[in-house]
């Protein structure tokens, strides 16, 4: 049916950790089946090993294998795991082709799965749980809330047998962004635990558990992590902070290597940036999978920051956490596209401060060297990942460049441009064109000019629009090459009504030429400006010297020091160490304040190997790293609410348009809708990181604190008692 070739994975690309389809077992048919009905099912599973690839999708060829599901489920010859593949081939095919096969093709998609559902509950395919899982988050994903909360109510209804915690998790959801409430969420995340015969399990996935053995990986029996990743989901849809962050460090405590890649999606969607950032780089530390799609996220949210506020240090600040994020993105296996690039450079030219020269100084000219040279290794080191810069590349950077005086960069943009087969658009070609003229550039007016009319010679044999016409002779003029400009002109002819045009507003040249080809005066950069620039570059340079020499989709040690050291936009930890490392260890060592748990000491569900995460650092140090990460983000988290309860409130009192956009961002189309980057939040933010910077803090006060956030409540009384019995 299908004669596509399976598409080869990235190198070591992590799968995602919602529960595998169980395997098929091996047994032999029974004798009274055909021959025919042997073949069809093995034709039946061949094409379905072919669906499953990312293969191109003919729709008819997929309405055919879904009635001949049907049919051999009829006939009973199918399997749980059949069932399976198809729920799930069909859920990933919707979100495949989203955008680029339209409405038609989705709309196709929804009448199958409306078909399979209808065959689910009637009986006639088989019962396996990964069907209701993924039929559950299509209709969350597409939006039919009504018919995935019927479902749900259908699945709730059968028998006393629990619920498979499989499917529960995208349940509650699903239920989270129908507007069920938060306190219905819970309720059917607390009995879908109770019902678990794996007491282990149940004790480990709530806050502030101890493992075993913090050094050692743990394998839970069943598949409660799907269960925490839906009522983390709930809780962030509804504003629970505290608890989101509580079940985020459940997680990483569990599986501080394989945190399936949807939870950082969440962060990223419904937390501030300055939050989400932090997330991200625990995410990393561990190795764990970070889609090119969240990353681009997270570089869209820093240059945001670029483009709202006006200081050149907040603006390189950004830069920097773009920077860090790359390399930490890389480091544990991340491939990066034209789309990282193309956010990258924008953000950087962006963030240049517009104090370059015409007539360069000294430190002008070295500084205009160092852009250059950054640009190039940048581009250099994408081309390593396979990554060549594209139209959108120059058309993002060029612009910028000229407009902040930057015309060696420009100019080296726009050779590096014509070198890869692209040419600038008309727009483009204008803005060289009056760079030529402000620094009296000949060879590159005249390349710009040569751009301008190859595009519309290839538009049907179109002449340059009137604008070009008028910028390319003005700009001749200053770079004394009028009688070029009469060569051009003399192509139109003596009668055309744009020559004439031309010659009559050449007469007015006093009044259009300061606005069009504005002098560039001859101003050294500011030595404040100079030296951020200079920061800023070495700041780039650092990282790509660090990691220029890994492997694309490869995993390297990570440096602890891109969070603690390198993060400008981090939360300030006032903490010392030893604090810290005392706290940790009476929180997760049986010694510790908490009252002590048998369920945590079964041995018979839980499975103990001893791990090294895919990023070089140990179990142990992870978990511990992650801990204090998760400090940090409650206290931002606690300041972050606290100041935009108080202004909410001042809003409602003074009858003013709130300070935030709040709402629920439950369709995950646009990073940090709920909390937008806005001038007035980054200001706010500063803030927050001066206050706590300026506070001056006993270890007393730091743990009280610290437990009241991770609500872990005991007298001084009960402590002590438990610490001497320890």
């Amino acid at each position: 049916m299908f004669k596509s070739r399976k598409k080869p994975k990235p190198p070591n690309q992590r799968e995602s950790l919602q529960p595998s389809l169980p395997a098929r077992k091996n047994t032999e048919l029974p004798p009274a089946w055909s021959q025919s009905s042997q073949l069809d099912l093995i034709r039946f599973r061949q094409d379905s090993d072919l669906i499953s690839q990312d293969l191109p999708m003919n729709l008819d060829h997929l309405r055919e294998w879904v009635v001949e599901f049907l049919r051999l489920s009829e006939l009973k010859l199918l399997d749980s795991r059949d069932a399976g593949e198809v729920a799930r081939s069909l859920h990933n095919l919707d979100r495949k082709y989203k955008s680029s096969k339209g409405q038609k093709f989705r709309a196709s998609i929804h009448d199958l799965l409306d078909q399979v559902r209808r065959a689910y509950v009637s009986g006639s395919i088989p019962r396996a749980a990964h069907v209701p899982l993924h039929l559950l988050s299509y209709y969350k994903e597409s939006g039919h809330l009504d018919k995935g909360v019927e479902f749900w109510n259908w699945l709730s209804r059968q028998g006393d047998a629990p619920l498979s915690p499989i499917f529960v998790g995208a349940a509650i959801e699903l239920l989270a962004v129908y507007g069920a409430g938060i306190r219905q969420c819970e309720d059917i995340y607390e009995r879908t635990l109770d019902q678990q015969d794996d007491i282990a399990s149940q004790y480990q996935l709530q806050p502030g558990a101890i493992l075993p053995d913090r050094s050692k990986a743990i394998t839970i029996k069943g598949t409660s992590l799907g269960l925490l990743q839906g009522i983390l989901s709930a809780r962030l849809f509804y504003g629970q902070w505290q608890a989101s962050y509580l079940a985020l460090d459940t997680a990483f405590r569990l599986r501080p290597s394989q945190v399936v890649s949807r939870v950082l999606d969440l962060f990223v969607y419904e937390r501030p940036i300055f939050e989400a950032l932090q997330v991200f780089f625990m995410f990393c530390r561990g190795g764990n999978r970070v889609s090119d799609a969240t990353l681009a996220a997270v570089l869209r949210n820093l240059k945001k920051i670029i483009d709202h506020v006006s200081d050149s240090t907040s603006k390189i600040n950004a830069v920097r956490a773009m920077i860090q994020v790359i390399e930490a993105y890389v480091r544990s296996a991340g491939l990066l596209n034209s789309i990282h690039l193309n956010i990258l450079a924008r953000a950087i030219v962006s963030a240049m401060p517009p104090t370059m020269p015409t007539k360069l100084s000294v430190d002008a000219e070295y500084l205009t060297k160092t852009v250059i040279d950054l640009f190039t290794q940048l581009l250099g080191y994408f081309s390593k990942h396979g990554v060549a810069p594209n139209q959108v590349t120059f058309d993002g950077t060029i612009p910028v460049a000229l407009a902040l005086g930057y015309l060696s960069l420009g100019r080296a943009l726009f050779d590096d441009m014509v070198t890869l087969g692209l040419s600038p658009h008309e727009g483009l070609a204008q803005s060289l064109m009056e760079a030529a003229g402000s620094s009296r550039d000949p060879d590159l007016l005249k390349a710009a000019w040569t751009c301008a009319c190859d595009i519309n010679r290839s538009d049907a044999g179109k002449s340059p629009k009137f604008r070009s016409w008028q910028t390319m002779t003005l700009a001749a003029r200053r770079c004394g090459l009028d009688s070029f400009a009469e060569n051009q002109l003399n192509l139109l002819g003596p009668q055309s009504s744009l020559r004439a045009k031309l010659t009559a507003k050449a007469v007015q040249k006093d009044s259009l030429e300061p606005t069009i080809l504005a002098e560039a005066k001859p101003n050294s950069p500011k030595t404040e400006d100079a030296q951020k620039l200079e920061d800023l570059c070495a700041g780039v340079f650092a990282v790509i010297d660090r990691v220029k020499d890994l492997r694309p989709g490869s995993y390297s040690t990570f440096d602890e020091r891109l969070i603690e050291e390198g993060n400008s936009l981090a939360w300030p930890n006032p903490a010392e160490e030893s604090w810290q490392r005392r706290l940790y260890d009476e929180l997760t060592l049986e010694k510790g304040p908490r009252k002590s748990n048998a369920a945590a000491k079964e041995p018979s569900t839980i499975k103990e190997t001893i791990a090294v995460g895919d990023t070089g650092i140990e179990f142990d140090s992870l978990r511990y790293s992650n801990w204090k990460t998760t400090n940090s983000l409650l206290i931002q988290a606690e300041a972050f609410e606290q100041r935009l309860q108080a202004s909410t409130d001042a809003a409602i009192r003074d009858r003013r348009a709130f300070p935030q956009q709040i709402g629920s961002n439950t369709t995950g189309n646009t990073a940090g809708a709920r909390y937008p980057v806005t001038v007035e939040q980054f200001q706010a933010y500063q803030q927050d990181v001066r206050n706590e910077r300026a506070k001056a803090t006993t270890e007393e006060e730091w743990r009280n604190r610290i437990l009241r956030l991770r609500n872990v409540e005991y007298t001084s009384q009960a402590y002590t008692t438990t610490a001497r019995q320890a």
